[in-house]
């Protein structure tokens, strides 16, 4: 008897969608699995949706080179290791592809080792900013993976799996890091992909998105406003020292268009009632962001969008009122001018509270933090900014947490070359904890800082010392 499986195909809008019929079973085609890991947040929101993954199941899906699977580990009861090892044996899954940030590596690391000790021939493929960021430390760390994505996986993956298929050399192939007699190699660059709406939609119709959307989300008046991201723009012209863009080096824009026909497809098919906007410069265009909020208002939804502060001008803050604009995510980072200069931000506190003033007055619900603890943080520096918090978060929610050196950033770039992050895999297996980068403070006076935000926000903190 023939063995037959549901194939996918694709839509006048570029969406992957299951196919209603039945397909021979191609024995020349491998079958690849690609997970969303289980995330153990407390946080009222629950998680984010990975939409890397879903963006390259989507790019797989659309090449016809493989068989493809998905498990989100976040909706299915059970231990995962016995999820995947019924995923894995009762499909024949030949490839196992995880993706997500540095921080997930404690959620991430286990399951390629599960992978493994299910069947050991099974190929293992990371990507995302954990692998992008820093791509070799990353692979000693996994050390269970065969195949580093190093940055957009679009086009990477899709290639890499047609030649594991073919059994052809993967050097060629851009984008790759792997273990080559006895050493990490990686293939020359990936080039960032141009034109992001030749790109196919993610592939909302897998991973349990209706489940997601489901349990994810603030309740506000018994209703659950679950955020459904919509990413408009990749990468960021601008080089915040704490920030690190796995999406590429240049700064690229959807046309409104784009947009909107993934809009219509996303309201098609789920009960949408909040549409999150991911594009940290969407607004360095004013007439892209009031010609948005033009075409958004004849939507039944809410919607956020992030803004620099100094694109907040009063037409805009007037037109995203207009449009039902749920929040305004405002990057603030630090109350000090000396701080904000140091962390590259181009920013200045006045221009952060004329733009606060003007989203206050103009009605808007603003959201934004605060991060402490930058490398020329000095105790009066810290005190300045928490006091400016104290005064300012009454009017709007303004949250306070400690900085992160994240893989990739300027910040991990520096630790690591003065010795605070001695050793990187140690410090990504430990998950990315808080470590002093203050050239001013002492250890023992930043643990008491640590302990003041801490009594702040409600949020304990596990301190590195990778000094010693």
């Amino acid at each position: 008897m023939k063995k037959t499986i549901s194939i996918t195909e694709t839509d006048h809008t570029g969406q992957v969608r299951p196919s209603t019929g039945s397909d021979v079973l191609q024995p020349d085609k491998l079958k690849v699995l690609l997970v969303v890991s289980r995330y153990f947040s407390t946080e009222q929101w629950g998680y984010i949706m990975p939409l890397g993954t879903l963006y390259v199941s989507s790019a797989l899906k659309r090449s016809e080179v493989a068989y493809v699977y998905t498990l989100n580990l976040n909706h299915t009861e059970g231990d995962c290791y016995t999820l995947l090892k019924d995923t894995i044996e009762n499909h024949g899954i030949d490839v196992i592809g995880i993706g997500g940030i540095s921080g997930q590596f404690q959620e991430i690391a286990p399951l390629f080792r599960m992978a493994k000790e299910i069947n050991p021939l099974i190929i293992t493929l990371a990507g995302g900013g954990l692998i992008t960021s820093d791509a070799e430390n990353a692979m000693k760390a996994l050390e269970t993976v065969d195949y580093g994505v190093i940055g957009e996986g679009e086009i990477t993956v899709p290639e890499l799996i047609e030649a594991l298929t073919r059994r052809l050399p993967v050097d060629p192939i851009p984008g790759l890091i792997y273990l080559k007699e006895g050493n990490y190699h990686r293939t020359p660059p990936r080039p960032d992909i141009q034109d992001l709406d030749s790109l196919p939609f993610p592939d909302y119709l897998s991973f349990d998105y209706d489940k997601y959307l489901a349990t994810n989300g603030e309740v506000e008046n018994g209703i659950r406003y679950s955020p459904v991201a919509i990413i408009g723009g990749r990468s960021c012209k601008y080089n915040c020292t704490f920030c690190f863009h796995p999406s590429g080096s240049k700064y690229r824009q959807r046309s409104l268009d784009s947009i909107f026909k993934e809009i219509d497809f996303l309201t098609r098919h789920f009960n949408i009632n909040y549409i999150a906007l991911r594009e940290e410069l969407f607004a360095s265009d004013s007439k892209r962001v009031l010609d948005f909020c033009e075409r958004v208002r004849t939507y039944s939804f809410t919607w956020s969008i992030q803004l620099r502060v100094d694109s907040v001008t009063q037409e805009i803050t007037d037109a995203l009122k207009a449009s039902n604009c749920r929040y305004i995510f405002l990057g603030i980072e630090s109350a000090d001018n000396h701080i904000l200069h140091s962390m590259r931000k181009h920013i200045t506190i006045g221009q952060v509270e004329k733009a606060l003033a003007l989203t206050i007055g103009s009605g808007l619900d603003t959201r934004s933090t605060l991060i402490l603890g930058d490398e020329n943080e000095t105790t009066e520096s810290f005190y300045r900014t928490l006091r400016w918090w104290q005064k300012n978060k009454k009017f709007s929610s303004i949250s306070l947490d400690m900085i992160i050196a994240f893989p990739g950033s300027t910040l991990y770039k520096n630790a690591c070359k003065s010795g605070k992050i001695k050793d990187p895999v140690r410090f990504l297996k430990e998950g990315c904890p808080v470590i002093n980068l203050s050239r001013y403070i002492s250890n023992e006076a930043f643990s008491d800082l640590v302990s003041e935000v801490s009594r702040n926000n409600g949020i304990s903190y596990q301190i590195g010392n990778y000094q010693k």
